[in-house]
């Protein structure tokens, strides 16, 4: 009796985590596709940490979860103004001001776990970086031990092992502030991005300092927790396949573990794709199956909205991400603000489409 209520203690303690079988993404054994959104953010860049954190993303993830979403992809420190704390030089000297802002993520994962939702971290941003502070992070590896030693590993140490944490994402986007250039080694080699539209912010940061940066921070989560699933969110499929003749993938093991050592690589990749003047580009996501990008890890459609997707409703997007072999799609976004972005009626109702499926992966099942 005694042995038998040792191994029940034990069984109640050891909780499920998102993994990785092949090119497909399991949980507690079985395959499931993340049927979800982005939030991404509720005030941006100021949900977390310094007595920003409101209750609203609670709030949000309880009706992703009714709705029959399954995950979200949230972001934290956005470009850096309010957290993580910076001193005068541009070295990082904690997470916040206040103290609050680890248990901030550990307060959005709680509630997640009670709604069955899963969170994709998304720590920085790409896309748009205007704050020279987070920039130096990418360029100065002193400033960038500094955000791991006195913010990243206290945060990680907070969160290891919760059950709703599927997976970190070092930056969104990092294409968008990369340097569009040619080099010697494929890997850092940005003109065949820089043709579909890479390098948009005009920051000129080089390809081999983001890789670099990615797989630092990659490094330091493994380091605490591995088993939190590590992705980056691409501008396009551009630049995370060599299947198309407009792409190069930059985020294969060896250009990480090239840039920044053993224990860099992703476990799996996502793809952000909308259409440009009513069509999409060659290659992308709702185009094609997943196989067809010949990689050998899921795929993950990691923004997308109905407006802006050749005409396509956002129930058929989700359809065709479910039944073409990509392990999960995020609607743009929950917040729903800008031209890209469907409403949040539309997002809820659409969530619904796939709730109960099994078909090609189990999309309701419980986190914990």
């Amino acid at each position: 009796m005694l042995l038998l209520t040792l191994l029940a203690l034990l069984g109640s303690t050891t909780a499920s985590r998102l993994s990785v079988s092949g090119t497909d993404l399991t949980y507690g054994g079985e395959k499931v596709f993340l049927n979800g959104v982005n939030i991404a953010w509720n005030s941006y860049g100021y949900d977390f940490g310094n007595g920003g954190y409101d209750g609203t993303l609670e709030t949000w993830v309880g009706e992703i979860g009714n709705a029959g979403g399954n995950s979200i992809r949230v972001w934290v420190h956005v470009e850096g103004f309010s957290t993580p704390e910076f001193d005068d030089d541009g070295y990082v000297t904690d997470c916040d001001r206040t103290g609050q802002f680890e248990d901030d993520v550990l307060k959005l994962l709680n509630a997640a776990q009670q709604h069955n939702v899963l969170v994709n971290l998304v720590m920085w941003n790409g896309a748009y970086l205007t704050n020279q502070k987070a920039i130096n992070l990418v360029w100065d590896d002193s400033k960038l031990d500094s955000y791991i030693q006195n913010c990243l590993n206290s945060l990680i140490n907070t969160i290891k092992g919760h059950p709703a944490l599927a997976s970190f994402e070092a930056v969104n986007e990092p294409e968008g502030s990369v340097r569009v250039e040619s080099n010697g080694n494929a890997c850092y080699d940005t003109t065949t991005i820089g043709q579909d539209g890479a390098g948009w912010t005009g920051t000129n940061i080089p390809m081999e300092n983001w890789l670099h940066f990615i797989g630092r921070l990659n490094q330091a989560v493994r380091a605490i927790d591995s088993s939190t699933l590590t992705t980056i969110g691409s501008w396009g499929q551009f630049a995370q396949n060599d299947a198309f003749s407009n792409s190069h993938n930059h985020y294969t093991d060896s250009c990480l573990n090239g840039a920044a050592g053993s224990n860099s690589q992703l476990d799996y990749y996502q793809m952000h794709t909308y259409d440009w003047s009513g069509s999409w580009s060659p290659g992308a996501p709702f185009t094609v199956s997943a196989s067809d990008y010949n990689l050998n890890k899921p795929i993950v459609i990691g923004e997308f909205a109905s407006v802006c997707a050749a005409g396509t409703s956002l129930p058929d997007l989700y359809e065709y991400a479910y039944t073409h072999g990509y392990s999960g799609a995020w609607s743009w976004h929950y917040v729903a603000t800008g031209d890209c972005s469907d409403s949040r009626d539309a997002q809820q109702q659409a969530l619904g489409h796939l709730k109960g499926r099994t078909d090609h992966g189990t999309v309701s099942f419980t986190v914990g």
